[in-house]
Protein backbone atom coordinates (compact mmCIF):
# COMPACT_ATOMS: atom_id res chain seq x y z
CA UNK A 1 0.00 0.00 0.00
CA UNK A 2 2.91 2.46 0.60
CA UNK A 3 4.34 1.87 -2.65
CA UNK A 4 0.99 1.86 -4.51
CA UNK A 5 0.28 5.36 -2.64
CA UNK A 6 3.11 7.56 -4.66
CA UNK A 7 2.89 5.84 -7.75
CA UNK A 8 -0.52 6.63 -8.06
CA UNK A 9 0.82 9.70 -6.78
CA UNK A 10 2.73 9.87 -10.32
CA UNK A 11 2.04 7.52 -12.48
CA UNK A 12 -0.97 9.58 -14.00
CA UNK A 13 0.96 13.30 -14.58
CA UNK A 14 1.66 11.97 -18.64
CA UNK A 15 1.73 15.06 -20.81
CA UNK A 16 -1.70 15.55 -22.57
CA UNK A 17 -3.36 18.79 -24.39
CA UNK A 18 -4.24 21.33 -22.40
CA UNK A 19 -6.81 24.25 -22.50
CA UNK A 20 -5.17 25.97 -19.95
CA UNK A 21 -5.46 27.13 -16.52
CA UNK A 22 -9.07 28.17 -15.56
CA UNK A 23 -10.15 30.88 -13.09
CA UNK A 24 -9.79 29.72 -8.80
CA UNK A 25 -13.63 29.89 -8.94
CA UNK A 26 -14.00 26.77 -10.58
CA UNK A 27 -13.31 24.90 -7.73
CA UNK A 28 -14.82 24.90 -4.51
CA UNK A 29 -12.82 24.15 -1.55
CA UNK A 30 -14.47 22.79 1.66
CA UNK A 31 -13.08 21.42 5.42
CA UNK A 32 -14.84 18.69 7.01
CA UNK A 33 -13.27 18.97 10.67
CA UNK A 34 -15.46 15.71 11.52
CA UNK A 35 -14.13 13.65 8.75
CA UNK A 36 -10.71 15.46 8.80
CA UNK A 37 -11.03 15.82 4.94
CA UNK A 38 -10.24 18.64 2.84
CA UNK A 39 -13.00 18.54 0.04
CA UNK A 40 -12.28 19.58 -3.51
CA UNK A 41 -15.11 19.61 -5.85
CA UNK A 42 -15.41 20.96 -9.52
CA UNK A 43 -18.47 21.71 -11.69
CA UNK A 44 -21.36 21.28 -12.31
CA UNK A 45 -19.57 20.50 -16.40
CA UNK A 46 -20.92 18.97 -19.61
CA UNK A 47 -18.61 15.76 -20.80
CA UNK A 48 -19.43 15.46 -24.65
CA UNK A 49 -19.95 12.10 -25.97
CA UNK A 50 -17.82 9.92 -28.07
CA UNK A 51 -14.52 11.16 -26.54
CA UNK A 52 -12.51 7.84 -26.17
CA UNK A 53 -10.22 6.72 -23.93
CA UNK A 54 -7.32 6.68 -26.54
CA UNK A 55 -7.93 10.07 -27.81
CA UNK A 56 -5.86 11.69 -25.28
CA UNK A 57 -8.73 14.39 -24.23
CA UNK A 58 -7.90 17.96 -23.52
CA UNK A 59 -6.71 18.55 -19.95
CA UNK A 60 -8.48 21.24 -17.11
CA UNK A 61 -6.20 22.62 -15.04
CA UNK A 62 -6.96 24.57 -11.71
CA UNK A 63 -5.83 26.00 -9.10
CA UNK A 64 -6.74 26.42 -5.50
CA UNK A 65 -5.17 26.86 -2.06
CA UNK A 66 -4.46 24.35 0.69
CA UNK A 67 -6.86 25.77 3.68
CA UNK A 68 -5.36 24.04 6.69
CA UNK A 69 -2.47 23.30 8.65
CA UNK A 70 -1.20 19.50 8.94
CA UNK A 71 -0.22 16.73 6.84
CA UNK A 72 -1.73 14.70 3.64
CA UNK A 73 -2.54 10.71 5.12
CA UNK A 74 -4.72 10.10 1.47
CA UNK A 75 -6.91 10.26 -0.71
CA UNK A 76 -10.57 9.02 -2.77
CA UNK A 77 -11.65 10.38 -5.90
CA UNK A 78 -15.32 10.38 -7.37
CA UNK A 79 -17.08 11.50 -10.51
CA UNK A 80 -20.43 12.29 -9.41
CA UNK A 81 -23.73 13.10 -12.04
CA UNK A 82 -26.00 15.77 -11.83
CA UNK A 83 -28.16 13.86 -9.28
CA UNK A 84 -25.04 12.82 -7.03
CA UNK A 85 -25.08 9.15 -8.55
CA UNK A 86 -21.48 7.73 -9.00
CA UNK A 87 -20.23 7.90 -12.53
CA UNK A 88 -18.21 4.75 -14.24
CA UNK A 89 -14.86 4.81 -13.21
CA UNK A 90 -14.14 4.42 -17.10
CA UNK A 91 -14.80 8.32 -17.76
CA UNK A 92 -12.13 9.37 -15.58
CA UNK A 93 -8.76 9.61 -18.05
CA UNK A 94 -6.31 10.72 -15.39
CA UNK A 95 -6.41 13.36 -12.56
CA UNK A 96 -3.95 14.84 -10.13
CA UNK A 97 -2.82 17.60 -8.05
CA UNK A 98 0.33 19.21 -8.26
CA UNK A 99 2.02 21.57 -5.59
CA UNK A 100 3.14 24.46 -6.74
CA UNK A 101 5.62 25.58 -3.14
CA UNK A 102 7.44 22.34 -3.23
CA UNK A 103 10.02 20.84 -5.47
CA UNK A 104 10.81 17.25 -5.86
CA UNK A 105 14.31 15.86 -4.30
CA UNK A 106 16.44 14.18 -7.33
CA UNK A 107 14.77 17.09 -9.61
CA UNK A 108 14.16 20.61 -9.73
CA UNK A 109 10.58 20.65 -10.50
CA UNK A 110 7.44 21.10 -8.51
CA UNK A 111 5.95 18.26 -6.30
CA UNK A 112 3.04 15.86 -7.76
CA UNK A 113 1.16 15.78 -4.52
CA UNK A 114 -1.25 13.19 -5.66
CA UNK A 115 -2.99 11.41 -8.93
CA UNK A 116 -5.08 9.37 -9.64
CA UNK A 117 -6.00 7.19 -12.87
CA UNK A 118 -9.62 4.83 -13.43
CA UNK A 119 -7.47 2.09 -11.62
CA UNK A 120 -7.25 3.43 -8.68
CA UNK A 121 -9.22 3.23 -5.37
CA UNK A 122 -8.92 5.48 -2.22
CA UNK A 123 -5.33 5.61 -0.94
CA UNK A 124 -4.74 5.88 2.68
CA UNK A 125 -1.22 6.07 4.59
CA UNK A 126 -0.94 4.66 8.20
CA UNK A 127 -2.01 7.66 10.86
CA UNK A 128 2.12 7.83 11.62
CA UNK A 129 2.66 9.58 8.75
CA UNK A 130 1.52 11.99 6.90
CA UNK A 131 2.96 14.49 4.06
CA UNK A 132 3.22 18.00 5.33
CA UNK A 133 1.48 20.68 4.23
CA UNK A 134 0.54 24.90 4.99
CA UNK A 135 -2.17 27.05 4.92
CA UNK A 136 -2.06 28.68 1.63
CA UNK A 137 0.24 26.62 -0.14
CA UNK A 138 -1.14 27.08 -4.13
CA UNK A 139 -2.06 23.93 -6.08
CA UNK A 140 -2.75 23.05 -9.00
CA UNK A 141 -5.49 20.59 -9.87
CA UNK A 142 -5.16 18.82 -13.15
CA UNK A 143 -7.90 16.16 -14.80
CA UNK A 144 -9.24 14.72 -18.12
CA UNK A 145 -12.39 13.11 -18.72
CA UNK A 146 -13.89 10.67 -21.21
CA UNK A 147 -17.20 9.41 -22.46
CA UNK A 148 -17.68 6.67 -24.99
CA UNK A 149 -21.18 6.85 -24.97
CA UNK A 150 -23.21 8.61 -27.30
CA UNK A 151 -24.71 10.81 -24.97
CA UNK A 152 -23.45 14.15 -23.74
CA UNK A 153 -23.48 14.01 -19.79
CA UNK A 154 -24.14 17.32 -18.27
CA UNK A 155 -24.07 18.46 -14.20
CA UNK A 156 -21.48 16.46 -13.93
CA UNK A 157 -19.43 16.94 -10.77
CA UNK A 158 -15.59 16.06 -9.72
CA UNK A 159 -15.43 14.95 -6.30
CA UNK A 160 -11.15 14.79 -4.85
CA UNK A 161 -11.77 13.99 -0.50
CA UNK A 162 -8.27 14.55 0.88
CA UNK A 163 -7.69 12.47 4.45
CA UNK A 164 -5.75 15.73 6.33
CA UNK A 165 -4.13 14.94 9.80
CA UNK A 166 -4.07 18.38 11.92
CA UNK A 167 -1.99 19.52 14.03
CA UNK A 168 -1.61 17.83 17.41
CA UNK A 169 0.81 17.30 20.30
CA UNK A 170 2.27 13.56 18.83
CA UNK A 171 2.95 14.61 15.04
CA UNK A 172 2.99 11.78 12.27
CA UNK A 173 6.48 11.39 10.70
CA UNK A 174 7.01 13.24 7.97
CA UNK A 175 6.93 11.44 4.40
CA UNK A 176 6.79 13.21 0.93
CA UNK A 177 7.13 11.58 -2.48
CA UNK A 178 10.26 10.05 -3.91
CA UNK A 179 10.34 9.82 -7.92
CA UNK A 180 13.08 8.30 -9.93
CA UNK A 181 12.88 8.09 -13.77
CA UNK A 182 14.72 5.81 -15.81
CA UNK A 183 14.54 8.54 -18.82
CA UNK A 184 17.56 10.62 -18.73
CA UNK A 185 15.63 13.40 -21.39
CA UNK A 186 12.49 13.15 -19.22
CA UNK A 187 13.37 15.84 -16.44
CA UNK A 188 12.37 19.37 -18.19
CA UNK A 189 11.07 17.41 -21.34
CA UNK A 190 7.25 17.94 -22.24
CA UNK A 191 6.72 14.35 -21.73
CA UNK A 192 8.32 11.39 -20.07
CA UNK A 193 7.42 8.82 -23.01
CA UNK A 194 10.40 7.72 -24.57
CA UNK A 195 10.64 5.13 -28.34
CA UNK A 196 10.57 1.54 -27.27
CA UNK A 197 13.02 -0.23 -30.46
CA UNK A 198 12.42 -3.78 -31.47
CA UNK A 199 13.87 -6.44 -29.39
CA UNK A 200 15.25 -6.12 -25.82
CA UNK A 201 16.42 -2.51 -24.90
CA UNK A 202 17.94 -0.95 -21.78
CA UNK A 203 17.18 2.43 -20.84
CA UNK A 204 19.05 4.23 -17.46
CA UNK A 205 19.83 7.54 -15.81
CA UNK A 206 21.78 8.04 -12.72
CA UNK A 207 20.70 10.90 -10.65
CA UNK A 208 21.95 12.16 -6.92
CA UNK A 209 19.74 13.19 -3.64
CA UNK A 210 20.35 16.75 -1.96
CA UNK A 211 19.28 15.11 1.85
CA UNK A 212 19.62 11.47 2.48
CA UNK A 213 16.94 9.10 3.87
CA UNK A 214 14.61 6.25 3.89
CA UNK A 215 12.87 4.72 1.97
CA UNK A 216 10.11 3.13 2.87
CA UNK A 217 8.88 1.04 0.25
CA UNK A 218 8.78 0.95 -3.58
CA UNK A 219 6.62 0.54 -6.85
CA UNK A 220 6.66 1.45 -10.64
CA UNK A 221 5.25 2.62 -13.40
CA UNK A 222 6.00 0.98 -16.88
CA UNK A 223 4.06 0.81 -20.14
CA UNK A 224 3.25 -2.67 -22.93
CA UNK A 225 6.39 -4.67 -23.14
CA UNK A 226 8.03 -3.52 -20.43
CA UNK A 227 9.74 -6.92 -18.45
CA UNK A 228 10.96 -4.92 -15.18
CA UNK A 229 13.37 -2.48 -13.60
CA UNK A 230 15.63 -1.93 -10.47
CA UNK A 231 17.83 0.77 -8.37
CA UNK A 232 21.65 -0.04 -8.59
CA UNK A 233 24.43 1.81 -6.53
CA UNK A 234 26.83 3.36 -9.40
CA UNK A 235 29.83 3.16 -7.22
CA UNK A 236 29.19 -0.57 -6.32
CA UNK A 237 26.94 -1.81 -9.10
CA UNK A 238 24.62 -3.68 -6.30
CA UNK A 239 20.53 -3.88 -7.08
CA UNK A 240 19.23 -2.21 -3.94
CA UNK A 241 15.73 -3.07 -5.77
CA UNK A 242 14.03 -4.99 -8.53
CA UNK A 243 10.66 -4.38 -9.58
CA UNK A 244 9.17 -7.02 -12.17
CA UNK A 245 6.42 -7.00 -14.45
CA UNK A 246 3.52 -9.72 -15.33
CA UNK A 247 2.55 -9.49 -19.37
CA UNK A 248 0.08 -10.98 -21.35
CA UNK A 249 1.57 -14.00 -23.79
CA UNK A 250 1.63 -10.97 -26.24
CA UNK A 251 4.04 -8.49 -24.11
CA UNK A 252 1.22 -7.03 -22.86
CA UNK A 253 1.71 -5.30 -19.85
CA UNK A 254 -0.76 -6.92 -16.73
CA UNK A 255 1.13 -5.50 -13.54
CA UNK A 256 4.18 -4.43 -11.92
CA UNK A 257 5.08 -5.75 -8.26
CA UNK A 258 6.29 -3.56 -5.84
CA UNK A 259 8.37 -4.02 -2.52
CA UNK A 260 8.26 -2.68 1.13
CA UNK A 261 11.66 -3.79 2.20
CA UNK A 262 10.88 -5.98 5.04
CA UNK A 263 14.51 -7.01 5.40
CA UNK A 264 15.57 -3.43 6.17
CA UNK A 265 15.03 -1.99 9.34
CA UNK A 266 12.90 1.53 8.80
CA UNK A 267 13.40 0.54 4.58
CA UNK A 268 15.98 1.29 2.39
CA UNK A 269 18.66 4.49 2.94
CA UNK A 270 19.80 6.13 0.38
CA UNK A 271 22.74 8.45 1.23
CA UNK A 272 22.52 12.50 0.27
CA UNK A 273 24.99 12.91 -2.55
CA UNK A 274 25.52 9.44 -3.49
CA UNK A 275 25.43 8.40 -7.17
CA UNK A 276 22.23 6.15 -8.25
CA UNK A 277 21.01 4.34 -11.10
CA UNK A 278 17.61 3.72 -12.08
CA UNK A 279 17.26 0.78 -15.20
CA UNK A 280 14.01 0.12 -17.56
CA UNK A 281 14.44 -3.20 -19.23
CA UNK A 282 11.72 -3.45 -22.39
CA UNK A 283 11.14 -6.42 -25.28
CA UNK A 284 9.18 -5.22 -28.14
CA UNK A 285 8.38 -8.44 -29.62
CA UNK A 286 7.54 -6.65 -33.32
CA UNK A 287 9.65 -5.51 -36.12
CA UNK A 288 9.03 -1.68 -35.66
CA UNK A 289 10.05 0.94 -33.18
CA UNK A 290 7.01 2.64 -31.01
CA UNK A 291 6.96 6.07 -30.94
CA UNK A 292 6.77 7.10 -26.97
CA UNK A 293 5.14 3.83 -26.44
CA UNK A 294 7.20 3.26 -23.18
CA UNK A 295 7.89 5.14 -19.60
CA UNK A 296 9.71 3.89 -16.94
CA UNK A 297 9.81 5.40 -13.50
CA UNK A 298 9.88 4.55 -9.33
CA UNK A 299 8.19 5.74 -6.87
CA UNK A 300 7.42 5.45 -2.73
CA UNK A 301 7.39 7.38 0.57
CA UNK A 302 10.45 8.85 1.23
CA UNK A 303 11.67 9.86 5.31
CA UNK A 304 14.64 12.33 4.84
CA UNK A 305 16.74 12.83 7.52
CA UNK A 306 16.64 16.24 7.78
CA UNK A 307 13.55 18.16 6.97
CA UNK A 308 15.30 21.49 6.49
CA UNK A 309 17.67 20.03 3.93
CA UNK A 310 14.62 19.87 1.73
CA UNK A 311 15.75 22.10 -1.09
CA UNK A 312 14.04 25.01 -1.78
CA UNK A 313 12.64 25.89 -5.37
CA UNK A 314 14.67 28.09 -7.59
CA UNK A 315 12.89 30.08 -9.35
CA UNK A 316 15.61 30.51 -11.80
CA UNK A 317 16.23 27.44 -12.88
CA UNK A 318 15.60 26.87 -16.09
CA UNK A 319 14.10 22.74 -15.62
CA UNK A 320 11.79 24.76 -12.94
CA UNK A 321 11.01 27.40 -15.29
CA UNK A 322 10.58 24.71 -18.21
CA UNK A 323 8.29 22.50 -15.60
CA UNK A 324 6.45 25.81 -14.24
CA UNK A 325 5.79 27.07 -17.83
CA UNK A 326 4.11 23.32 -19.18
CA UNK A 327 1.92 23.41 -16.16
CA UNK A 328 0.52 27.09 -16.15
CA UNK A 329 1.49 28.62 -19.69
CA UNK A 330 3.36 31.52 -20.82
CA UNK A 331 4.00 33.93 -18.07
CA UNK A 332 4.38 31.09 -15.09
CA UNK A 333 7.26 32.35 -13.90
CA UNK A 334 6.88 35.80 -13.39
CA UNK A 335 3.18 34.53 -11.35
CA UNK A 336 5.03 32.36 -9.33
CA UNK A 337 7.59 35.18 -8.32
CA UNK A 338 4.97 37.27 -7.22
CA UNK A 339 3.36 34.47 -5.28
CA UNK A 340 6.66 33.84 -3.20
CA UNK A 341 6.44 37.27 -2.74
CA UNK A 342 2.97 37.27 -1.82
CA UNK A 343 3.88 34.22 0.85
CA UNK A 344 6.85 35.74 2.29
CA UNK A 345 5.12 38.91 3.35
Amino acid sequence: MLAHLVVVMLAATVSTPSSGVESTSDVQVRVDSVRREVVVTVGPMHIPEATLYSHHPSEKRLRFQWPVSGWVRGYRLDLLDSAGRTLPREMLHHAGVVNLDRRQLPYPIVERLLAVGRETGPVMLPASMGVPMAPDQRLLLYYALVNATARPIDGAVLRLAIAWTPDRTDPPRNVFPLFLDANPKAVGADTRAFDVPPGVSITSAEFTLPAGGRLRALGGHLHDYAVGMRLEDVKTGKVLARLKTRRQADGRLIAVSSTRFVFKRRGLYLAANHRYRVIAVYDNPTSTTIPAGAMAFMAGPFIPDDVGRWPPIDATDPVFQADLTGLLGEGAHDEHEHGMQRRRQ
